[in-house]
């Protein structure tokens, strides 16, 4: 047998997250992903063992991107000299400009939770492990808050960041926000960010 080549691994990954974002989760089939990377619908089976399992690596990897990377950044704007609130809104200003640039890529992390209320999938841990994280760097920022009223303004800061990410022009009729326009990214991370002041 063959060794696995990681560089095709890699494209099917990446491969299986444009479609998805293009797509959305459950119109996304093996072909479609085999098509983007330039492989046979085999190579999905040989080097994943299954469409749920390389489906499941490719949303794993992408909520890296989009927890991991939101708690490092904030660790960055901290040591370049940034206060806490500075720093988180810099992080949620970013976070909000990615996210609602790949809106099924959100739903898709969602997808149990939304679809199935189910509460047990990877996207749904990491978002509270992620919380607990983000609680202890904001902590200092609002010693006005008690732990339970910082949790409760940290869920209600993150909340309408998810539903966006999932749903971008959910409020356009009503509310007519560019986010990808400088402008009105920092007035809605503002807006957010009260919760948190004295």
């Amino acid at each position: 047998m063959a060794e696995k080549n990681p560089t095709v691994r890699a494209r099917i990954l990446v491969a299986a997250v444009t479609c998805i974002e293009r797509a959305g989760l459950e119109a996304t089939g093996i072909r479609e992903i085999a098509r983007e990377a330039g492989v046979n619908s085999a190579a999905i089976n040989y080097y994943f063992g299954s469409k749920e399992r390389l489906i499941a690596l490719a949303l794993e990897s992408t909520l890296d991107q989009a927890f991991g990377e939101v708690l490092t950044d904030f660790d960055t704007q901290r040591a370049s000299g940034l206060e806490v609130l500075p720093a988180l809104a810099k992080v949620l200003e970013d976070y909000l400009v990615h996210s609602t640039r790949y809106p099924r890529i959100a739903h898709a992390h969602l997808h149990d939770a939304l679809v199935k209320q189910s509460y047990e999938g990877p996207a749904v841990k990491r978002l509270n492990a992620f919380l607990e994280e983000l609680t202890l760097r904001v902590a200092p920022a609002a010693p006005h808050l008690s732990a339970e009223e910082l949790r409760i303004t940290l869920a209600q800061l993150w909340a309408p960041l998810l539903t966006l990410g999932m749903l971008p022009g959910l409020f356009s009729a009503f509310l007519p926000l560019d986010f990808t326009q400088e402008a009105d990214r920092r007035a809605w991370v503002q807006r957010l960010l009260k919760g948190l002041e004295r």
